[in-house]
């Protein structure tokens, strides 16, 4: 047990995967709720398509036709996006992890080797969350859905990807030595 308080300590070097998995998890289930998929948005959506056309038989008939492509597009279209999302995610914790079980040891003759994999790895894990990002940005605009779920997941994204910048910064002790 440690004689410094918990307020004072440095952030664990496992902190950020462990913010990986809390992050996947809350992910997960977005992904379980379709992205906050509404239909009440996707109706909003719809009246807003055929807001121009003045005759309401033909407004009625040309909603139908949009709800059902669009439906079936929209199945389509998030089971792909789920799959993404989830391999994104994954690669992050994936990352992190293998970066995780590299620990140079300046007496190696690997040593350089090693401190470039684990570079690697913690630059492959940024390169995920930026994938992430980027998705969930391009899902907030294409589908009707709450934007609020989106723009709160992409912050702990971000909060995420700048622990993650500190860690592999923080591996220029090795460089040092």
């Amino acid at each position: 047990m440690s004689g410094i308080p918990k307020s004072k300590r440095a952030e664990s070097k496992l902190e950020a995967l462990h913010r990986a998995y809390a992050l996947r998890k809350k992910i997960t289930a977005e992904l379980m709720v379709t992205f906050g998929y509404s239909q009440r948005k996707f109706e909003e959506h719809i009246s807003k398509i055929t807001a121009h056309i003045e005759d309401d038989e033909e407004r009625a008939k040309t909603s139908k036709i949009i709800r059902e492509l669009e439906e079936n597009f929209d199945c389509w279209f998030i089971k792909r996006e789920r799959d993404r999302i989830a391999d994104f995610c994954q690669g992050i914790s994936e990352h992190l992890r293998a970066a995780n079980t590299i620990y140079p040891d300046p007496k190696n003759p690997a040593f350089d080797a090693e401190v470039t994999e684990r570079r690697i790895e913690m630059d492959r894990a940024l390169i995920c969350c930026n994938k992430l990002q980027d998705e969930l940005q391009y899902l907030a605009e294409v589908l009707p859905a709450d934007k609020n779920k989106f723009m709160n997941i992409v912050l702990e994204i971000q909060d995420e990807f700048n622990i993650i910048k500190k860690l592999r910064q923080s591996d220029n002790r090795f460089r040092k030595s």
